[in-house]
This record gives C-alpha cells, sequence and structure tokens, in this order.
C-alpha cells in the first residue's frame, strides 16, 4: 500500500470519489468533524487529503491535520479514515508517522473504536468519553 498527498487544486476532482468513505468515517462515534467541514479543511490547506492505494486501486482515504497542543508540542492528527481492506491499509500508519515526524510533530493522535489497539499495539489507547485516544509518540527524524 502507499499514500499519496491530494493538492488543494485537485480536490475537485478526487474528492467525489473519497467522499462516501469519509462521509461513513464521519459517522461513526468519536468523529466530531462532518464530511464537508473536512473538504474545507482541504481545501484551504489547513489539512491534507491522502489517499491510501494498492497498484492503480484506491482502497481507502484520510484527512490529516497538523495542529499543536496547548504547550506547543506539534502534533499530526488523523481527523478520519474510510475505504476497503482496513487490515490492509493499517500499515500506512508508519508513511504517516514518518510524515509527522518530518513536519516537527512530537505524536500522531486519533480517536478510533477500541478494537484498533488489537492492531496497533506501539500506540497508547486511551479511553474518552467519544471514543479511545490513540497516541504513538514519535522519535526524532
Amino acid at each position: 500500500m502507499h499514500l499519496s498527498a491530494v493538492a488543494a487544486a485537485d480536490l475537485p476532482r478526487v474528492w467525489p470519489i473519497v467522499e462516501p468513505w469519509l462521509a461513513q468515517a464521519c459517522a461513526r462515534p468519536g468523529c466530531d468533524v462532518a464530511v464537508g467541514e473536512l473538504r474545507d479543511l482541504c481545501a484551504a490547506g489547513s489539512a491534507t487529503l491522502v489517499l491510501i492505494g494498492r497498484d492503480a486501486e484506491l482502497v481507502a482515504a484520510g484527512v490529516v491535520q497538523v495542529a499543536e497542543h496547548h504547550d506547543g508540542r506539534r502534533f499530526a492528527a488523523i481527523l478520519a479514515v474510510g475505504g476497503r481492506h482496513a487490515r490492509a491499509w493499517r500499515h500506512t500508519l508508519a508513511q504517516i508517522e514518518d510524515g509527522a515526524r518530518r513536519l516537527g510533530c512530537a505524536t500522531v493522535e486519533w480517536i478510533g473504536r477500541r478494537g484498533w489497539g488489537r492492531l496497533l499495539p506501539d500506540y497508547a489507547a486511551t479511553p474518552t468519553p467519544a471514543g479511545t485516544l490513540y497516541t504513538k509518540m514519535l522519535g526524532a527524524a
């Protein structure tokens, strides 16, 4: 599996393809952003739409945003991910982690279902009212 970032200029062409996947992801408990908000963030350059593919087949898409905690530490927030074949593309997190490191992020964070903890043992899992917060501390780039 490989990742590719979508430039804001290409968003109108790509968004209709991935919108159903992201809408489904946004409908899950713990997601506090609507699919239209994701599109607006990507169009404004505040977040990045990332395509996940295998050969020529697109299997998933996600939206990632770099933000700062109140203490100034940068983190990469995975706002939503949806698609098919989740077990196959979960390994692309390593590529997101590498990109986050290069951007000076201290962690990668996202809220998901409790079951993801079994698939991602290197992420700390903290129960929250919104779902399980997954956090991975990143080493230096």
